[in-house]
């Protein structure tokens, strides 16, 4: 915890020279999931500390440091906590009415991000005005991370950026719901595929548990038992209506050109809807690398199409994936309505 609190403390020092002195004083904070990915490899997190260490004895020495009115960085302990820290921030912000200008740093994986964004997508829309999101790519997929190192997140603390306002997925059905995806929500076996992930990576170092999920998806139809769904697609004022098929999987992203499970090509083009028929076991063995890289566009079973919103009727157990955070549905949860939201969270990019 010494290290993970050491490089949290690096990070807080750093946005200090994330713009000019004589600008408006900054409120920074930082939320650390010390159980995220990049912090159980230590030889590697210290060499990432002294690195940082050597960056900051530079900006000593080179640049004045802007105000910071107020900087925290909070740890959490459990899943939920990062939502709930998000919340006493903003909370905080509507009781003092500062309009300083605030960052708010996610130092964790997805799932933390999940969170944070939860928070802040439930919030009124003028506790937002002064706030920056960053997300730190400090987990193991970190497919909604807003800099794909964490030298490139650094840069955008430092250096002039742009920002960008981003919506969501609002999923809402039978006792279940709202939940949110600010990259992919999908059902059917790659959601099997986080789920194992999330299962195995906990109790086995390193990359080992890869295999593990790997045999393991041999057992998703024992498992799921998939069952008949039906889907009916809103498109631009038009409604489309995907028959009663079996799925192997319905994945719904924010936007087209989008990836999950570590940068896997799932969204390749424009279209923000994919579906996938029923596969056998051999047959997904056969094309699954084609999943990884976009090539599965040309697949039979692969439909593609650009999407508001979707219902989804389903008659049995499936699981469901939202920004690598598994969960189990039955019957009782459907129809399911996944939804589109408008951007309004503002995020750092270069």
């Amino acid at each position: 915890m010494n290290l993970i609190a050491a490089y949290a403390e690096g990070i807080s020092e750093l946005t200090r020279y994330s713009k000019k002195a004589e600008e408006a004083p900054l409120v920074v904070d930082i939320i650390v999931n010390p159980h995220a990915g990049f912090y159980r490899k230590k030889q590697k997190l210290k060499k990432i500390i002294a690195e940082l260490e050597g960056k900051l004895a530079e900006l000593r020495l080179r640049y004045p440091e802007r105000k910071i009115e107020i900087k925290t960085v909070h740890f959490t302990q459990r899943p939920g906590q990062a939502r709930e820290i998000t919340l006493t921030i903003l909370n905080e912000e509507a009781r003092r009415n500062s309009g300083m200008e605030r960052l708010l740093i996610g130092a964790g994986g997805d799932g933390t991000s999940n969170e944070i964004c939860t928070g802040l997508i439930e919030a009124d829309d003028y506790l937002l005005e002064n706030l920056h999101l960053l997300r730190f790519p400090l987990g193991t997929g970190n497919d909604v991370a807003d800099a794909h190192t964490v030298d490139e997140a650094y840069e955008l603390i430092l250096s002039p950026h742009r920002e960008l306002a981003i919506g969501c997925i609002e999923i809402n059905g039978p006792y279940i719901g709202p939940l949110y995806s600010f990259n992919i929500a999908s059902l059917g076996i790659c959601a099997y595929i986080a789920y194992l992930t999330n299962k195995f990576k906990r109790i086995i170092p390193g990359d080992a548990y890869l295999a593990l999920v790997d045999a393991g998806v041999i057992f998703y139809n024992h498992r799921a038992k998939p069952a008949v769904m039906e889907i009916l697609i809103q498109s631009h004022g038009k409604e489309i209506r995907k028959p009663e098929f079996i799925p192997s999987m319905v994945v719904f992203g924010t936007s087209g050109h989008r990836v999950y499970g570590k940068g896997k090509m799932i969204l390749p083009g424009d279209e923000n809807v994919c579906i996938v028929d029923s596969m056998s076991l051999l047959r997904k063995m056969e094309t699954k690398k084609l999943f990884y890289s976009g090539g599965h566009t040309t697949l039979p079973e692969v439909h593609f199409f650009n999407a508001e919103s979707l219902q989804i009727s389903y008659s049995g157990n499936i699981p469901m994936q939202l920004d690598g955070e598994s969960y189990w549905l039955d019957r009782d949860n459907f129809p399911l309505i996944l939804k589109l939201l408008p951007p309004k969270i503002k995020v750092l990019r270069a």
